[in-house]
Protein backbone atom coordinates (compact mmCIF):
# COMPACT_ATOMS: atom_id res chain seq x y z
CA UNK A 1 0.00 0.00 0.00
CA UNK A 2 2.80 2.33 0.40
CA UNK A 3 3.59 2.23 -3.32
CA UNK A 4 0.39 3.47 -3.75
CA UNK A 5 1.10 6.48 -1.81
CA UNK A 6 3.79 7.47 -2.85
CA UNK A 7 2.02 7.32 -6.54
CA UNK A 8 -0.92 9.42 -5.58
CA UNK A 9 1.21 12.14 -3.72
CA UNK A 10 3.55 12.25 -6.88
CA UNK A 11 0.46 12.09 -8.73
CA UNK A 12 -1.36 15.55 -7.01
CA UNK A 13 2.01 17.22 -7.15
CA UNK A 14 2.87 16.58 -10.59
CA UNK A 15 -0.38 18.02 -11.09
CA UNK A 16 0.33 21.34 -8.66
CA UNK A 17 3.65 21.16 -11.16
CA UNK A 18 3.25 20.16 -14.30
CA UNK A 19 6.76 18.65 -14.91
CA UNK A 20 6.73 15.06 -16.43
CA UNK A 21 9.28 13.50 -14.11
CA UNK A 22 6.93 13.36 -10.92
CA UNK A 23 4.20 11.43 -13.28
CA UNK A 24 7.12 9.09 -14.15
CA UNK A 25 7.70 8.38 -10.84
CA UNK A 26 3.96 8.12 -10.00
CA UNK A 27 3.65 5.75 -12.88
CA UNK A 28 6.88 3.81 -11.66
CA UNK A 29 5.57 3.60 -8.05
CA UNK A 30 2.43 2.61 -9.60
CA UNK A 31 3.52 -0.53 -11.18
CA UNK A 32 6.12 -0.91 -8.57
CA UNK A 33 2.99 -1.24 -6.10
CA UNK A 34 1.39 -4.02 -8.26
CA UNK A 35 4.09 -5.96 -8.31
CA UNK A 36 4.79 -6.01 -4.62
CA UNK A 37 1.20 -6.64 -4.25
CA UNK A 38 0.89 -9.91 -6.94
CA UNK A 39 4.49 -11.09 -6.30
CA UNK A 40 5.10 -10.16 -2.69
CA UNK A 41 8.76 -9.52 -3.41
CA UNK A 42 11.69 -8.25 -0.78
CA UNK A 43 11.77 -4.17 -0.63
CA UNK A 44 15.20 -4.02 -1.94
CA UNK A 45 13.53 -5.43 -5.30
CA UNK A 46 11.24 -3.52 -5.20
CA UNK A 47 13.22 -0.27 -4.94
CA UNK A 48 15.51 -1.84 -7.68
CA UNK A 49 12.01 -2.03 -9.93
CA UNK A 50 11.12 1.48 -8.89
CA UNK A 51 14.38 2.69 -9.91
CA UNK A 52 14.60 1.47 -13.37
CA UNK A 53 11.35 2.05 -14.47
CA UNK A 54 11.88 6.00 -12.87
CA UNK A 55 15.25 5.22 -15.29
CA UNK A 56 13.71 4.23 -18.67
CA UNK A 57 10.69 6.59 -17.83
CA UNK A 58 12.80 10.09 -17.29
CA UNK A 59 14.78 9.12 -20.34
CA UNK A 60 11.55 8.11 -22.35
CA UNK A 61 10.05 11.46 -21.11
CA UNK A 62 13.29 13.73 -22.14
CA UNK A 63 13.59 12.44 -25.07
CA UNK A 64 9.70 12.81 -25.93
CA UNK A 65 10.11 16.43 -24.78
CA UNK A 66 13.02 17.35 -26.61
CA UNK A 67 11.76 15.74 -29.85
CA UNK A 68 7.99 17.64 -29.55
CA UNK A 69 10.10 21.11 -28.75
CA UNK A 70 12.56 21.38 -31.18
CA UNK A 71 11.65 24.63 -33.60
CA UNK A 72 12.93 24.18 -37.06
CA UNK A 73 16.18 26.96 -37.62
CA UNK A 74 15.79 28.65 -40.36
CA UNK A 75 17.35 32.25 -41.92
CA UNK A 76 14.54 33.03 -43.14
CA UNK A 77 12.80 35.12 -40.31
CA UNK A 78 10.16 37.18 -42.97
CA UNK A 79 7.63 34.73 -41.40
CA UNK A 80 8.04 37.01 -38.10
CA UNK A 81 7.30 40.08 -39.44
CA UNK A 82 3.96 41.34 -39.23
CA UNK A 83 3.95 44.34 -41.11
CA UNK A 84 4.05 42.07 -44.24
CA UNK A 85 0.98 42.28 -46.26
CA UNK A 86 0.10 44.95 -44.96
CA UNK A 87 -1.56 47.65 -47.03
CA UNK A 88 -0.20 51.80 -47.05
CA UNK A 89 -1.55 54.76 -48.80
CA UNK A 90 1.36 56.82 -51.06
CA UNK A 91 1.38 60.28 -49.81
CA UNK A 92 4.07 61.27 -52.42
CA UNK A 93 7.96 61.30 -53.58
CA UNK A 94 11.14 62.52 -51.92
CA UNK A 95 13.52 63.98 -54.23
CA UNK A 96 16.09 60.48 -53.08
CA UNK A 97 13.82 58.46 -54.97
CA UNK A 98 11.80 57.12 -51.73
CA UNK A 99 8.40 57.59 -51.65
CA UNK A 100 6.76 58.34 -48.30
CA UNK A 101 3.46 56.02 -47.27
CA UNK A 102 0.83 56.62 -44.61
CA UNK A 103 1.13 53.29 -42.42
CA UNK A 104 0.20 52.81 -38.94
CA UNK A 105 -0.53 56.51 -37.88
CA UNK A 106 2.96 57.71 -39.21
CA UNK A 107 4.60 58.44 -42.30
CA UNK A 108 7.32 56.14 -43.59
CA UNK A 109 9.96 55.86 -46.15
CA UNK A 110 8.98 53.16 -48.74
CA UNK A 111 10.54 51.95 -51.83
CA UNK A 112 8.60 49.84 -54.71
CA UNK A 113 10.28 46.90 -55.11
CA UNK A 114 9.85 46.66 -58.97
CA UNK A 115 11.21 50.52 -59.23
CA UNK A 116 7.35 51.34 -60.50
CA UNK A 117 6.08 54.61 -61.22
CA UNK A 118 3.35 55.32 -58.03
CA UNK A 119 1.02 58.00 -57.47
CA UNK A 120 -0.29 59.87 -54.46
CA UNK A 121 -3.30 58.48 -53.10
CA UNK A 122 -2.22 55.39 -54.71
CA UNK A 123 -2.58 51.92 -52.61
CA UNK A 124 0.34 49.90 -52.08
CA UNK A 125 1.18 46.65 -50.09
CA UNK A 126 4.37 45.68 -48.06
CA UNK A 127 6.69 43.17 -49.70
CA UNK A 128 9.67 43.57 -47.16
CA UNK A 129 11.82 45.65 -45.66
CA UNK A 130 15.10 47.15 -46.02
CA UNK A 131 16.44 48.63 -42.32
CA UNK A 132 13.34 51.02 -41.81
CA UNK A 133 12.75 51.12 -46.00
CA UNK A 134 9.22 49.79 -46.80
CA UNK A 135 9.44 47.62 -49.76
CA UNK A 136 5.74 48.20 -51.65
CA UNK A 137 4.37 46.86 -54.49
Amino acid sequence: MTWFAIALIALVLEVLTGTFYLLVLSIACAITGTIDYVFKLPDAINLTICGVLCFIGIVLATYWHKKKSVIPMSNDTSYDDLDLGQNVTVIGQNNDGLYQVQYRGAVWQAKPDNDAILIDGQAAKIVGKNANILIIK
